[in-house]
C-alpha cells in the first residue's frame, strides 16, 4: 500500500467513526450545536447496520490531488470497504487487504494499536471527550437546507477540525471535510445512505474462491 493510500484510508476511518452512533456527543459545544449532534447521534444508534456510497476528493491549495468513489458496510464491529482499487473485509477478528491490480490479498490479525488495522467499534470508546463542536451556519443549496457544525480536536492532530454538513429536514449527513494542519482537505460526500440493510456476515470475510489465482500473504 502506497503512502497516500495508507494516509487517506485512515482519513477514512476517521469519518467513519463519526458516522458511527456514539461520535457526536462533542464537549464544550456552543451555538446551537448540541441538539443538532444529539439528535443525529440518537438516529445513528437506531440501525443495526448501514451502508454507504461515498466519493472521496483530496484537495490542497484549491487544486484535487485525487478523487475515486467507494461504498463502505458496517455491521456492529465488522466492516467492508471498496477504496480505490482495495477492498477491506473485517470480520472483527481478521483484516484481509485486497489489493485488485496484483490480485493480491493480505490477512493480518486484527492489532487495535495500529492504525491501518482500525475497528471501528473499539476507537468509539471516548471519542466523545476529544472534542468540542461549534455550530458555524445554515444555507441553503439545491433546494435544501444545510446546517454546517464544526468538531474540533481538544488535543494536537494532524488535523484541526471535522466539519459536517447536515441535511436539516431528513437528519442525515451529506459530507464531512477533515481539515489537515498542512492545509490538505479530505471531502467525503455521502451519495447514497442505506439504514438496516440485510447482511450476512459472510459478506465481511475474504471468499479467495471468489479470486482465481489470488496471492494470499498470511501476516497473522
Amino acid at each position: 500500500m502506497t503512502t497516500q493510500k495508507s494516509n487517506n484510508m485512515k482519513k477514512l476511518f476517521i469519518l467513519m467513526l463519526i458516522l458511527l452512533p456514539a461520535v457526536v456527543l462533542a464537549q464544550d459545544t456552543d451555538g446551537g450545536a448540541t441538539p443538532i449532534l444529539k439528535t443525529l447521534a440518537q438516529k445513528y444508534k437506531t440501525y443495526s447496520a448501514f451502508k454507504i456510497d461515498y466519493a472521496l476528493k483530496v484537495e490542497k491549495e484549491k487544486k484535487t490531488l485525487s478523487s475515486f468513489s467507494g461504498s463502505l458496510i458496517t455491521k456492529g464491529n465488522k466492516y467492508y470497504c471498496t477504496f480505490d482499487d482495495q477492498t477491506y473485509y473485517c470480520d472483527g477478528v481478521s483484516l484481509w487487504t485486497y489489493q485488485k491490480s496484483t490480485n493480491e490479498v493480505s490477512i493480518f490479525e486484527y492489532d487495535e494499536d495500529d492504525d491501518n488495522l482500525i475497528n471501528p467499534a473499539k476507537l468509539l470508546d471516548g471519542w466523545d471527550k476529544e472534542y468540542r463542536a461549534k455550530f458555524i451556519r445554515e444555507e441553503f443549496v439545491d433546494g435544501n437546507y444545510y446546517q454546517i457544525i464544526d468538531l474540533i480536536p481538544l488535543k494536537s492532530k494532524s488535523y484541526y477540525k471535522v466539519r459536517f454538513k447536515i441535511n436539516k429536514v431528513k437528519q442525515t449527513i451529506a459530507s464531512i471535510t477533515l481539515f489537515e494542519t498542512d492545509n490538505t482537505t479530505y471531502t467525503y460526500l455521502v451519495n447514497k445512505f442505506i439504514a438496516n440493510p440485510t447482511v450476512e456476515d459472510a459478506t465481511f470475510v475474504f471468499n479467495a474462491a471468489k479470486y482465481p489465482g489470488v496471492e494470499v500473504n498470511d501476516m497473522r
